[in-house]
This record gives structure tokens, C-alpha cells and sequence, in this order.
């Protein structure tokens, strides 16, 4: 397994692996990462530290746990790391159908994210003008994905906005596929000891 996303140059390995050793919650890492984006603010931004290093943690999610529906069955995942105009992420969905994931790390776990305020629209506009990809048809597996440590979409962004074709994945998504995964945090312990 290749992890692509260029957190891993970007900080110290000690640093790295201080994100997973132990981490048994993605509170634990979420806390972690945090304190991380302290650490060297003249050369890394705060903001950029937490984007990124989320960003490396939904790879490693997707590549060590590809097809899990609850996440859309994405798999064959690939960030995108030049260019960020709103996709973060490449893969296939569920039925093999390409698909777009914008990831959003924030602070608090209770915030509903909207179209215009966090910049989701780009997302869309991406994907179908760079990306080619449409939005499914009613009733099909989604295209567009957001992964993100809020507690979702804001209900105008989803139902009107986006008029359902958007996919959240959530803070509570995450803890029911992370906490206490004990097997995947070891897992991304190992692939980070030997980046």
C-alpha cells in the first residue's frame, strides 16, 4: 500500500507516529493533531496542519478499508494535492463509478457545515467540469463525498442546496468505524513507522 498524501514530508516522523502511537479514538487524534499544528507555526500554518494531517488520516482510512459501506464503498482512492479547488480525493464509489471526496477537518464536532460559509460548492463544480463526474440519479450511490470531523451538513446544504446528492460523512461516522478499531490504528502505526 502506497500513502501518497505529502503530510507524511511535511513533519517530523516523530511526529507522525506521535498521531497514532497508542490512539485508540479519533477524539485522540483529532486532539493530537491539534497540538501538533503548535508546533512550528512560522513554517507550517495551524490551519494547513490540520487539513493536512486529516487529509493523511481519510487516506489511511480508505486504503486500509476500502468498500465499507458505510463510507460509500469508496476504494482505488488518490489525493489530490495539486490544484485544490474543492476535491481532495479521487476513487470509486460503491458500484465502481468514479467519485470526488472533499475532506474538512474542524475544531468542533457540533458544527453543521454549509455550502458558501466552509466552500463546498467548489467541490461540485469541480468534479463536473474538471472531473466529468455528475451527480448519481435519485435513489443511486452517491459521487460526491464530504469526509469531516463536523458533526455534518447544515439541512439547507443538503437538502437544498446540494438537493441530495452529497454524501456527509461525519464525526459520528468516524467514531463508530474508529473508536476502539484497534486493528486499523495499529495498522496505521506500522505504515506510518515505515514512511
Amino acid at each position: 500500500m502506497t500513502i501518497e498524501h505529502n503530510f507524511k514530508y511535511k513533519v517530523p516522523n516523530t511526529d507522525l507516529l506521535s498521531l497514532f502511537e497508542g490512539t485508540k479514538t479519533i477524539s485522540t487524534f483529532k486532539r493530537r493533531l491539534e497540538q501538533l499544528a503548535t508546533n512550528d507555526p512560522d513554517n507550517y500554518d495551524r490551519d494547513k496542519v490540520v487539513g493536512d494531517g486529516f487529509e493523511f488520516l481519510v487516506e489511511l482510512i480508505l486504503k486500509c478499508m476500502p468498500y465499507n459501506r458505510g463510507f460509500g464503498g469508496i476504494h482505488e482512492y488518490s489525493p489530490v494535492q495539486e490544484d485544490d479547488n474543492g476535491v481532495d480525493g479521487v476513487g470509486l464509489n460503491w458500484k465502481g463509478e468514479k467519485c470526488v471526496i472533499q475532506v474538512k477537518f474542524r475544531g468542533n464536532t457540533q458544527t453543521l457545515l454549509s455550502a458558501n460559509k466552509d466552500h463546498l460548492s467548489n467541490m461540485v463544480t469541480e468534479a463536473t467540469i474538471k472531473y466529468r463526474i455528475q451527480p448519481q440519479d435519485e435513489g443511486e450511490v452517491s459521487r460526491y463525498f464530504i469526509i469531516t470531523t463536523a458533526k455534518g451538513l447544515h439541512y439547507y446544504t443538503e437538502d437544498e442546496f446540494f438537493k441530495k446528492h452529497v454524501t456527509c460523512i461525519g464525526y459520528n461516522d468516524l467514531k463508530k468505524l474508529l473508536d476502539g478499531n484497534i486493528g486499523f490504528w495499529r495498522k496505521c502505526e506500522e505504515i506510518v513507522s515505515s514512511l
